[in-house]
């Protein structure tokens, strides 16, 4: 690991504004499932293993929250915290236990905006996300259980987000949306 602490480029970005919020589907890959070809914070390429695929969440607007938070510390190099949270109401018994033993969990979402480098975000790549809680009550939030991952302590990740970025935007979707299935 490098320790590099002075910064490299320009930031020209300034002028554009992002635009809140995710889009309504997520991948979730288990984190001894999936490979990830990645040069520092970009990954260009998804390898699962064998008879494996990817899951997908999705639902309505805002039903799932992805971010990072810095871990600043003296003597050692800034690490981030990656979380991702998701709303859900699991039915039958088989939906809830598999929603109850979900850990483990490499998440990666799709940004609103522009569709061009940057919409697709990574998090957990290389210390996965663990189940941080799970709440439900029948009175609060239409009866939905909330689901929150993130980095555990000790296990952060070395980059605040990762990028998901195989050739262009319709490439790396199409990439995404070929995990769903087992090769």
């Amino acid at each position: 690991m490098s320790c590099k602490t002075k910064i490299t480029a320009d930031i020209l970005e300034c002028a554009k504004l992002p635009t809140k919020g995710l889009k309504c589907k997520a991948w979730i890959f288990n984190a001894d499932e999936v490979t990830f070809t990645m040069t520092k914070n970009k990954i260009t390429a998804i390898t699962m293993a064998s008879g494996k695929t990817s899951f997908t969440a999705e639902g309505a607007k805002d039903f799932i929250v992805a971010g990072h938070e810095a871990v600043v510390a003296e003597n050692k190099l800034t690490v981030y915290k990656h979380n991702f949270s998701l709303q859900a109401f699991p039915l039958t018994a088989i939906e809830k236990e598999n929603l109850d033993v979900t850990d483990n969990i490499i998440v990666i979402v799709e940004a609103n905006g522009e569709k061009g480098e940057g919409v697709f975000l990574a998090y957990g790549v290389t210390n996965g996300l663990w189940k941080t809680t799970q709440t439900k009550s029948s009175a609060d939030n239409n009866a939905l259980t909330t689901y929150e991952f993130a980095s555990r302590d000790q296990m952060e990740e070395r980059y605040s987000e990762y990028v998901v970025m195989m050739t262009d935007y319709d490439g790396t979707k199409t990439a995404l949306i070929a995990t769903e299935s087992a090769v």
